[in-house]
């Protein structure tokens, strides 16, 4: 229990960072793309108004005849106009009007003497709006307006005045706040969306890990098991001699050689487990560049097996051949020590679990690009709950139904690991009561030899 909410403290940590991490991006991007938008519109704007005062200006100064004064063409060529201090000169549906920009209902133009006294307005008629310089000015209704100011001149080269031309940036703000808006409530429910793909990730995420913690847990209570076994036994020998009041050369000789059989199964135990942490390394490295590489000639290798395990199948009353199908030398590229390694677990697998009288066969042939070497028993077999089993580590078959009940289960875990570092594989088919067939499948030497 302690565990789970261990990796479940864990998981909403990971899920936690995910989040913050992403979300912080989300608001660093959302602020840089709300920037970007305000930066592009107020330039589109500010070239707007720059077009719109040039096209006036230039438009107004040949008709200007009198500094501070308007001409009746002047007056005319304006749309809205009022003078200071009167009511405005046209109507507002007048024909006549050439500024279509100023008739859009969002600009203003102001007309100035050199004094800066007010002559006459032009456009839309803000509420309020003081007379500034600034570039950026509110109304009384706190709208906006952006406005810019150009030198009038006379036709005939006077100073005439000031013209000073406003926008509205009401339509400009109302767009902001529609994507602020937009970017307030976005970023939320994304950052909402991202937390739950982020509680889903962490899950992947610690999924192997807790896998991963729970293999080394039993890993390590299994091999602290075995090997509390031999070392307990080795106390027990020693205690019990050492309660003897007289030692003799016979028995002392005896307890010596029980410590030295127990020494040897702690000695075999040790060796099998670094063997499957150099394994355990060398797949997390997934690279055969950390195998000693040499061509191994699989028809020498099953032919050795065979002839040094017959003493082993003789002992047990079991007949061990070996069967070779193919006719042109078979090699693989490996390690010879761990390849011979692989095939004799197999080979005393099948004579441990062989009722007396038994036959275990060995058999090498090739499949395409293949090299197959079959290890078939007709001993006990194995179920089908079992079979997925068999080559975990320190899993042993039911012992009850074992004539050899040594081993430390460790036998399968190291061949298969093996065959996998070898980029091979081994196959199993069982059937309990009538025995199992191993297959080992690499790739033979010269074939193209798939990546993992």
């Amino acid at each position: 229990m302690k565990q789970d909410q261990l990796f479940q403290q864990m998981r909403w940590r990971l899920a936690c960072w995910y989040t913050g991490a992403i979300g912080v991006v989300l608001v660093i991007l959302g602020a840089g793309v709300y920037e970007a938008i305000v930066h592009a519109h107020r330039i589109t704007i500010k070239q707007e108004l720059k077009t719109v005062a040039g096209t006036v200006h230039d438009s107004l100064q040949p008709v200007l005849k009198i500094p501070g004064k308007l001409s009746a063409e002047a007056i005319y060529f304006l749309p809205n106009l009022c003078l200071a201090n009167t009511d405005c000169m046209l109507p507002d549906n007048s024909p006549d009007r050439r500024m279509g920009a100023m008739q859009q209902g969002q600009y203003y133009l102001q007309l100035y003497t050199l004094s800066r006294s007010l002559v006459a307005l032009a456009g839309i008629k803000p509420e309020g709006l003081p007379q500034s310089q600034q570039e950026i000015i509110a109304d009384r209704t706190k709208n906006r307006y952006i406005q810019t100011s150009l030198i009038l001149q006379t036709e005939d080269g006077r100073d005439w005045g000031y013209l000073q031309i406003g926008r509205s940036l009401k339509d400009f703000d109302d767009y902001l706040r529609m994507v602020g808006l937009i970017l307030l409530l976005g970023v939320p429910l994304a950052v909402i969306m991202i937390a739950g793909i982020a509680w889903w990730l962490a899950r992947l995420a610690m999924q192997p890990v807790y896998q991963s913690y729970q293999q080394i847990q039993q890993f390590t209570g299994d091999a602290a098991h075995e090997l509390r076994t031999p070392l307990a036994a080795i106390r027990a020998t020693i205690e019990s001699v050492l309660m003897l009041p007289n030692l003799q050369e016979r028995e002392a000789r005896e307890t010596l050689q029980k410590i030295e059989r127990q020494n040897q199964r702690l000695s075999d135990l040790v060796a099998d487990l670094l063997m499957l942490s150099r394994m355990d390394w060398q797949l997390s490295l997934n690279s055969q560049q950390q195998l000693k590489q040499e061509a191994v000639c699989l028809q020498d290798l099953v032919s050795d097996i065979a002839e040094e395990l017959a003493s082993l199948a003789l002992a047990s009353s079991i007949t061990l051949g070996a069967e070779i199908r193919v006719r042109d030398r078979l090699e693989v590229m490996g390690n010879a020590e761990q390849l011979y390694r692989l095939v004799s677990n197999l080979v005393i697998n099948g004579i441990q679990y062989t009722s007396p009288g038994g036959v275990v066969m060995l058999r090498l042939e090739r499949d395409a690009n293949y090299a197959l070497i079959h290890v078939e028993d007709n001993g006990v077999g194995i179920s089908p709950e079992e079979k997925a089993q068999i080559f975990d580590r320190f899993y042993r078959v039911n012992k009850a139904r074992s004539k050899n009940r040594g081993g430390f289960g460790l036998g399968l875990s190291i061949a298969g690991a093996i065959a996998q570092v070898h980029q091979g594989a081994i196959a199993v088919e069982s059937q309990l009561g009538q025995g199992s067939t191993f297959t080992i499948r690499l790739p033979a030497n010269g074939s193209n030899r798939s990546k993992n």
